[in-house]
């Protein structure tokens, strides 16, 4: 009997042992492994931020190939999701979405397990000479509402990089597999120049877009429907091309889109608003390509003023020269990334 007590009291301060230490492990885990991929950012982000190619490279996708999955209204960029189940217990079932993407830079994720609380991940990357440095990394929540389970679930993550990144490492060799044979010569183009904007009156409006397909739309009805109805309306003229002001990199995209007019209005309707331009000094990226590649004239902005001891006074803003509509190869639609400076 005595021997038993012995047990249980050994086995309970075991247990107390356990417990404080658990208060010192980290509640969140971070796993990731950087590998230099010899293909362009546009190359690499357009993978990673389409859905569609996670079969052949992903190696959770592979275990199981009865695995069922089910795709969301949208498959690449933010919002893009799918669903799997599996009767592989080392796939199981859950949710990945694409919760946030930047051009050539970045695509975040949060993959969600059952009722495990979601994970929070993504893939950076760097530009290279001859390639693109990606570094993948997950943060992995080990703690719950119940607190045994918290207990251990931190345990468990000391062990969660040796478990975890070799399947990163597994994944990151298709991806720069996959990565070699789609890689495209073509990008989009640019040229810098600094020039000197005139004065004028811009109508615009406030608007926000919840992906990428979605400001294609807003921007048509925009330029078209509400800003052009009024200019036909009040009998005024169009002084320049459609422009555009952007905020921020992450979906839902808060933007407003404007046209110049020859003179201010009266009075506005609806969500028209007027802004009047300055005149000074600026930089300007004359960008010839894709919308979805304009991530790397954006940079060399950047980069100009860094170099040059230049301060932006505004944030930029986009000019559409070129039509899409018009011009069929997307390569030859210039669209002016003006950045005012001080």
């Amino acid at each position: 009997m005595r021997l038993l007590k012995r047990l249980g009291w050994i086995l309970l301060g075991l247990i107390i042992f356990l417990l404080l230490v658990s208060f010192f492990l980290p509640s969140t885990v971070r796993i990731e492994r950087t590998k230099f991929i010899p293909a362009s950012p546009a190359t690499v982000y357009g993978l990673l931020n389409n859905l569609k190619t996670y079969d052949d490279w992903m190696p959770w996708n592979r275990i199981d190939p009865q695995m069922q999955k089910t795709y969301g209204s949208l498959t690449e960029g933010p919002g893009a999701s799918y669903s799997w189940s599996s009767a592989n217990k080392k796939v199981g079932a859950g949710t990945l979405t694409i919760t946030g993407s930047e051009p050539d830079r970045q695509v975040l994720t949060s993959l969600q397990f059952g009722d495990m609380p979601a994970t929070l991940g993504g893939w950076t990357l760097s530009p290279r000479d001859t390639g693109t440095l990606v570094n993948w990394y997950m943060d992995a929540k080990m703690t719950g509402s119940n607190p045994f389970y918290s207990m251990m679930g931190k345990y468990m993550g000391l062990f969660m990089d040796k478990m975890v990144g070799p399947d990163f490492e597994q994944g990151l060799d298709s991806l720069s597999a996959l990565a070699e044979r789609s890689k495209s010569p073509r990008m989009g183009t640019y040229t810098l120049d600094t020039i000197q904007t005139t004065a004028g009156v811009v109508l615009y409006i406030a608007d926000k877009a919840d992906s990428g397909s979605d400001i294609p739309k807003k921007l048509a009805k925009i330029y078209g429907e509400e800003i052009g109805g009024f200019i036909h309306k009040e009998n005024l003229k169009m002084a320049g091309a459609p422009m555009a002001w952007y905020s921020g990199d992450q979906f839902p995209l808060t933007f407003e889109a404007g046209l110049p007019v020859d003179k201010a209005p009266r009075a506005t309707t609806g969500r028209i608003k007027v802004r009047q331009m300055q005149a000074g000094p600026a930089l300007v990226a004359h960008y010839f390509g894709p919308y979805s590649l304009d991530g790397a004239a954006y940079k060399a902005i950047k980069d100009w003023l860094q170099s040059h001891g230049k301060t932006a006074l505004a944030p930029p803003y986009e000019v559409y020269i070129g039509d899409p509509g018009v011009e069929k190869d997307p390569y030859k639609v210039q669209t002016d990334i003006i950045q005012p400076l001080k």
